[in-house]
């Protein structure tokens, strides 16, 4: 994701962005295979197989294969399983999956010891994945998974999708624009509650919006001081009217101005820090 700052038009910081996001997919499913007749299959040669019906998933065809003698020489006594992709793959495509083999017990559960998979295999490298010591075929033969000369076995094989990268939809939040409606609710009048009397002016504004810009405000408007629900004009004595502007004070810096009317409505002495306070004000353009 990447992030950009600019000065938008009215001097703040506007930002641009985007995102996209990695989707991992895959596909999954499963098939079961029953084999019925179990001791005539052992006729079957060591290194051969019997294949079940195809089956699709993921847009590709699959067989769970059965090697009644064993895969190898050496394996003669066992009896493993594979999944074979059975699909023509393009040179340089990869045809990622992963196969989990079980035996199922009578009602058709899957049997823990017998639960074994591949991890993430390339069957187009390697078209056939399994296992060529499943289970011995004495203890097949031995456990209550054959019945009436029969047992199942299930695979259930999960496709891998490629991980494309995909730009995800963004709002662009534009540049805050509320000290202009506040610049021309200000302006207009419209909803004033408040005067100050600075320097021989007269000065409306807004006491919700001096409220919420300066806890001192709050304190005088909504607190228990007369400022409240007063209505006369407040008197701010020591301030010049070119630097008391309205929008100074709503849009800019009551959170500094406060402290002035603070100290001066309540009458404290602070003659150390009131020429100071002054003249950093004035120069600052409202900002202490």
């Amino acid at each position: 994701m990447s992030t950009s700052w600019h000065a938008g038009g009215n001097g703040l910081p506007s930002v641009s962005g985007s995102a996209s996001s990695i989707v991992a997919r895959a596909v999954s499913g499963y098939h079961v295979l029953k084999i019925d007749g179990y001791s005539r299959t052992k006729e079957v040669p060591n290194g051969e197989w019997i294949d079940s019906c195809p089956f699709q998933v993921g847009g590709r065809t699959w067989h769970l294969r059965y090697y009644p003698n064993g895969n190898k020489t050496e394996d003669i006594d066992y009896i493993p399983f594979f999944v074979t992709l059975d699909d023509t793959v393009a040179e340089g495509e990869a045809v990622k999956a992963q196969a989990n083999f079980s035996l199922l017990d009578q009602d058709g559960n899957p049997v823990l010891p017998y639960r074994w998979g591949t991890g993430t295999r390339n069957f187009s490298v390697e078209k056939s994945w399994g296992f060529d010591k499943y289970i011995k075929r004495d203890e097949l033969e031995k456990s209550e998974l054959l019945k009436d000369d029969s047992f199942t076995a299930k695979v259930d094989v999960t496709v891998m999708s490629e991980f494309p990268a995909r730009k995800t939809p963004s709002v662009v939040v534009p540049p805050s624009d509320i000290h202009r409606h506040l610049g021309d609710l200000l302006s207009s009048k419209a909803g004033v509650d408040v005067e100050f009397r600075v320097g021989g002016e007269t000065f409306s504004a807004h006491r919700l919006v001096l409220a919420a810009r300066s806890p001192v405000f709050r304190a005088e408007f909504f607190g228990p001081m007369k400022e409240g629900t007063t209505t006369e004009a407040i008197c701010i004595d020591d301030i010049e009217a070119e630097v008391f502007k309205p929008s100074r004070l709503c849009l800019l810096s009551c959170t500094r101005m406060h402290c002035l009317i603070w100290i001066n409505r309540r009458n404290r002495p602070w003659p150390s820090i009131r020429p100071k306070f002054k003249r950093n004000f004035a120069i600052n353009g409202g900002k202490v």
